[in-house]
C-alpha cells in the first residue's frame, strides 16, 4: 500500500488507519482525501482565529504606542516649562521648588511610558514566537495538500470524472501555495515584531535613564548638593523609623549659617551662594556617606546621623565648623538632638531647633 501522510497528526503510514493517532486513512476509495480536507478546514479556521487575535494585539500595541507618545510629549513639555521657570526665577527658592515638582511629575510620566514600552516589547516577542509556530503549521498543511493533490492525480474514484479529480487536485495545489505564502508572511511579520520589540526595549531603557536623571535633579538642592527639603525629610523620616525599629538611635543636627544675611547685604548674593556651596561641600567631606544632609531653609540645613552618640556627633561638627572657619572665616551654629522612642519627625526637628537657639544664646552671652 502506498505510504500516505495522516491529515490529523502528520505521521507517515501505509495502513488503513494511522498507527499514531488511529484516524481512518483509506476506508473507501478517496474518503481519506475528504477526511484530510475536513481536518484542513478545521486548521484553516484555527489559523483564521489566530490571525484575528494577532490583529487585535496589533491594535492594542498601536493604542499603547499612541498613549506612550502622548505622555512622552507631555513630559517633554513639562520639562521645558520647568527649565524655563528655573531660568527665569534667578535663584528664587519658591519658583525652584515649583519647577522641581514639575520635574518630579515628569519623571513619573516617563516611568509609566517606560513600563508600557517594556510590556509591549515582551508581548511582541511572544506574538513573534506564535507567528513562527503558525508558519511551521501552515507549511505542514501545504505539504499535506500537495500529497492529497498527487494522490488525486493518480486516483480513479468510482463515479467521479477525471476532470473532477483533476479539479480537486488543482484546488489542493492552489490552497497549498496559499498556505506557503501565508507562512512566509507570518515569518516576515515575526521578524518585524522582533525589530519593533528591540526598538521598544531601547526606548524603555532610555526613558528609565532619563527618569533617573530627572529624579536626581528634582531631589537634590542644586546650590549645596544636599537633599532638597521634600525628598530629604522623607529620607530622615525613614532613618528615624529604622532607629525606632532597631534601637540603634539617631542624632539630628540643625545647622544655621551665622550672618548669611550680612554677607548677602555687604558682598552680594553670589558671595552668599558661594558660602552655602562651601558649607555643603564641607559637610559632605566630614559626614559619612549614609548620613542624610538636607537643605531645610535658606541658610538652614539638617543632618541625620544614624547609630552615633551625641558626643561623637558634637565632635564631628566641631571639626566641620573649624574647617569652614579656616576656609572662609565664617561660622555656623549647630543644635543637636538625640531621638527618643516616641519621637515623630516634627518632635525631633523641634528639639534640634531648640538646641540651636540655646547654643546661639550661649554664644551671645559669652
Amino acid at each position: 500500500m502506498t505510504a500516505v501522510t495522516c491529515a490529523a497528526c502528520g505521521e507517515t503510514t501505509g495502513v488503513p488507519s494511522c498507527a499514531s493517532c488511529g484516524a481512518d486513512l483509506v476506508p473507501r476509495g478517496l474518503d481519506f482525501i475528504l477526511h484530510g480536507a475536513a481536518i484542513a478546514v478545521d486548521r484553516d479556521q484555527t489559523r483564521s482565529d489566530d490571525d484575528q487575535t494577532t490583529s487585535d494585539q496589533d491594535q492594542t500595541w498601536s493604542d499603547h504606542d499612541q498613549a506612550s507618545s502622548e505622555r512622552d510629549q507631555r513630559a517633554a513639555n513639562e520639562d521645558q516649562h520647568a527649565a524655563d521657570e528655573d531660568f527665569a526665577s534667578g535663584g528664587d527658592e519658591v519658583t525652584y521648588r515649583r519647577s522641581a515638582l514639575a520635574r518630579q511629575h515628569t519623571g513619573q510620566d516617563r516611568a509609566a511610558v517606560a513600563t508600557i514600552r517594556d510590556e509591549s516589547a515582551a508581548l511582541r516577542l511572544r506574538t513573534a514566537e506564535n507567528r513562527d509556530r503558525d508558519a511551521i503549521i501552515r507549511d505542514r498543511n501545504a505539504d499535506e495538500r500537495d500529497v492529497a493533490a498527487r494522490l488525486q492525480d493518480l486516483a480513479h474514484e468510482e463515479g467521479a470524472s477525471r476532470e473532477a479529480i483533476l479539479s480537486r487536485a488543482a484546488r489542493d495545489r492552489k490552497r497549498a501555495a496559499l498556505d506557503r505564502a501565508k507562512a512566509a508572511e507570518d515569518r516576515a511579520q515575526a521578524a518585524a515584531d522582533r525589530d519593533v520589540a528591540a526598538r521598544e526595549r531601547a526606548e524603555a531603557y532610555r526613558f528609565q535613564a532619563e527618569l533617573a536623571s530627572s529624579l536626581e535633579l528634582a531631589s537634590k538642592d542644586q546650590l549645596t548638593g544636599t537633599w532638597a527639603r521634600g525628598f530629604g525629610l522623607k529620607e530622615i523620616a525613614r532613618e528615624l523609623t529604622r532607629a525606632h525599629r532597631t534601637g540603634t538611635g539617631l542624632v539630628l543636627a540643625f545647622i544655621d549659617v551665622d550672618g548669611l544675611k550680612q554677607v548677602n547685604d555687604s558682598e552680594g548674593h553670589l558671595a552668599g551662594d558661594a558660602l552655602l556651596q562651601l558649607l555643603g561641600a564641607t559637610l559632605h567631606a566630614f559626614v559619612r556617606p549614609y548620613d542624610v544632609v538636607v537643605r531645610y531653609g535658606g541658610d538652614e540645613l539638617l543632618c541625620a546621623m544614624p547609630a552615633v552618640q551625641i558626643s561623637e556627633a558634637s565632635h564631628r561638627f566641631e571639626s566641620i565648623a573649624a574647617a569652614l572657619r579656616a576656609a572662609s572665616n565664617q561660622s555656623i551654629t549647630v543644635g543637636l538632638a538625640e531621638s527618643r522612642a516616641d519621637d515623630s519627625l516634627q518632635d525631633l526637628i523641634a528639639r534640634a531647633d531648640s538646641a540651636l537657639r540655646a547654643a546661639r544664646r550661649s554664644d551671645t552671652v559669652n
